[in-house]
């Protein structure tokens, strides 16, 4: 907000800034309500940051720099520009040396604390060696690690002093496979090492050593991960510095009714208090792509990888090798003429794209391809779409169209490589980390709504405060509000008005349930259900300040860098509340207000401009 020697030298009589501090709480005045159900199931963009991604080990493609590769332990050396499953030449062929007594094996130290979980990532593929093996230690004698028949598949776990150990094993295209290990550490780090290892079969000692004659054998190896997170996902590629990546937090309230202040994930800047309509995933099981009410012609990994929530909760959907559609899809139930939105919190993890909508676009047009690599939309062939940044890769994208018939249809979710390009053979590797599918009967997209064996509503806002509990009886007003209103069914900003009622009321709201102009928003006068004052400015862009006023013939709305509308022949009503993002129970906002102050006066054209611009 500007200041200025024009800016009102009046205090308001009411200041509600919901985008100050760190800590938000709401005027005790404030009458605010949400009558939840299920706290965990309703949820809203916190300023809280997690640890989403994690690589513990440097050069996690590059085993000729940073990785120990010669006769101190056991090989012979490393080949590069090897064809990895991604389809890159960064792999690297490992050949081991000729003696025996040692296993011979790549080698890094590492940095990891005692008493912590960690999951290691590798990728192989068998060479001349009928196994491989992988490692990490946190001293000599304190290990974990499994090893792999290439022929059978079976993976044979140790451990020394080292808890709840297990592993698994995914077979990738060209014969290459994704290992993973997963231990914590006991209560020494002396001399921690990670390690990837040719075998014959024998076991692995505590510190890695074994007797056993490699004699030249060889494995292709690729893509190693250290983390803490858990992620069974290779998604943080090193260099010489080990990869940290941190999100904002899309928390879940704490108790029923919570109010939700929000924050901004690009920059983590408060954006003030959520006020949203009711709404109901229509789906269910939204963060379990392996359960039965899925059908899939993908690969599923439950679990694979950190969400927006900074849980183990993202599932990896990979596209099988094969030639076709690599989609996952559920049942939806849909009613002709009404609006619905799709959405889902989607990264690449080897697919660039995702394509959102139902799988009869006859009965139900909405469908759209997102650019996961770009963040960016791309062919919408029905509705209207959206894509916003949620942090590390994640993005929530949403496709919005109106139902043409009453009918069963699917909401499908598609893999794609390249924007509008269903069909493509797959390679066991390349896919989709996928959390939080919803649909729901709106206009847009609303906060994430868990769900699990049904579908969940979560109720509407409801913000408020007597006029009187401020010191507005009666008499002229001015108010400013600085909001980003969302669609829906003609949101509202705020309502002054007589006992929650329309009839006698003073509104801003949106006139149309979809722009987000500021054009399309109305400042509105009721007196006995007669609009004295309907006013809707000139101009273009999108805007979120507003300033108005009303006085006995004499009203006016200004929003920020458009002109000024009055009007002269008005009286005012008697009013008694004040709704904060909606009025008289409707119109919700389904957005965030940052501030709103009112004035027991009627500020002139001048104030009003110099509170807005």
């Amino acid at each position: 907000m500007s200041i200025s020697n024009s800016y009102p030298t009046q205090n308001p009589v009411l200041n509600l800034n919901f985008a100050t501090g760190s800590d938000q709480f709401l005027d005790s005045r404030i009458s605010f309500s949400r009558a939840d159900s299920t706290p965990s199931n309703v949820h809203y963009r916190s300023n809280e940051k997690h640890l989403s991604s994690e690589n513990l080990l440097l050069q996690s493609q590059d085993f000729d720099t940073t990785w120990a590769n010669d006769g101190s332990v056991g090989l012979a050396g490393v080949t590069g520009s090897q064809t990895a499953p991604d389809g890159t030449s960064t792999a690297w062929l490992i050949t081991a040396d000729t003696f025996t007594g040692q296993a011979s094996r790549l080698q890094q130290s590492i940095s990891i604390s005692t008493n912590t979980e960690y999951t290691m990532v590798a990728h192989v593929k068998a060479g001349t060696a009928s196994h491989a093996w992988m490692s990490f230690r946190g001293a000599s004698t304190q290990s974990c690690s499994v090893t792999l028949n290439f022929s059978t598949q079976a993976l044979t776990n140790t451990a020394f002093n080292f808890a709840n150990v297990s592993s698994s094993v995914i077979a990738l295209g060209n014969s290459w496979f994704k290992l993973t290990l997963t231990g914590t550490t006991d209560n020494s780090t002396a001399s921690p090492l990670a390690r990837i290892g040719i075998s014959d079969g024998s076991a692995v000692a505590a510190n890695g050593n074994a007797d056993w004659d490699a004699s030249g054998e060889t494995i292709y190896a690729w893509g190693v991960q250290l983390s803490s997170v858990n992620s069974l996902v290779y998604d943080s590629p090193t260099t010489t510095q080990i990869s940290r990546k941190y999100s904002s937090t899309l928390k879940s309230v704490t108790n029923a009714g919570d109010p939700r202040f929000e924050y901004s994930p690009a920059d983590g800047q408060s954006v003030g208090l959520l006020i949203e309509a009711q709404s109901s995933n229509l789906l269910t099981y939204s963060e379990d792509w392996t359960n039965s009410d899925f059908t899939k012609f993908v690969a599923i990994t439950s679990n694979a990888a950190i969400a927006p929530t900074g849980e183990l909760a993202a599932d990896l959907v990979a596209a099988t090798s094969s030639l076709g559609d690599h989609i996952t899809r559920q049942s939806l139930t849909v009613v002709s003429g009404k609006t619905y939105t799709l959405s889902v919190f989607a990264k690449a993890s080897g697919c660039n794209f995702v394509r959102v909508g139902g799988a009869s676009t006859a009965a139900m047009p909405a469908q759209a391809s997102f650019d996961l690599v770009n963040g960016t939309i791309g062919t919408v062939d029905y509705g209207t779409a959206k894509i916003e940044d949620v942090g590390n890769g994640f993005y929530r994208c949403s496709v919005t169209g109106t139902a043409a018939s009453n009918t069963s249809t699917h909401v499908e979710i598609r893999l794609m490589q390249s924007d509008n390009t269903p069909s493509w053979t797959g390679d066991d590797y390349s896919g989709l980390l996928l959390f939080g599918q919803m649909a729901e009967q709106s206009s847009s997209v609303s906060s994430y709504i868990k769900s699990t064996s049904s579908s969940v509503s979560r109720a509407s806002d409801s913000c408020s405060v007597a006029t009187a509990d401020f010191g507005f009886t009666g008499g002229p007003v001015s108010v400013y509000t600085d909001a980003d209103a969302g669609a829906g069914s003609y949101p509202c900003i705020f309502a002054l008005t007589k006992g929650g009622t329309n009839p006698n009321s003073i509104r801003l709201f949106r006139s149309t349930s979809t722009s987000s102009k500021e054009t399309d928003f109305r400042y509105n006068v009721k007196v006995n259900s007669a609009n004295v004052v309907s006013k809707t400015p000139t101009g273009s862009g999108t805007v979120s300040k507003f300033a108005v006023r009303a006085d006995t013939d004499n009203s006016a709305v200004k929003p920020s860098g458009i002109t000024l509308e009055s009007d002269t022949t008005c009286p005012i009503p008697i009013l008694d509340t004040l709704e904060i993002g909606f009025s008289a129970g409707v119109g919700h906002l389904n957005g965030t207000i940052r501030n709103l102050m009112l004035w027991n006066v009627a500020l002139s054209d001048t104030e009003l401009g110099a509170l807005v611009d």
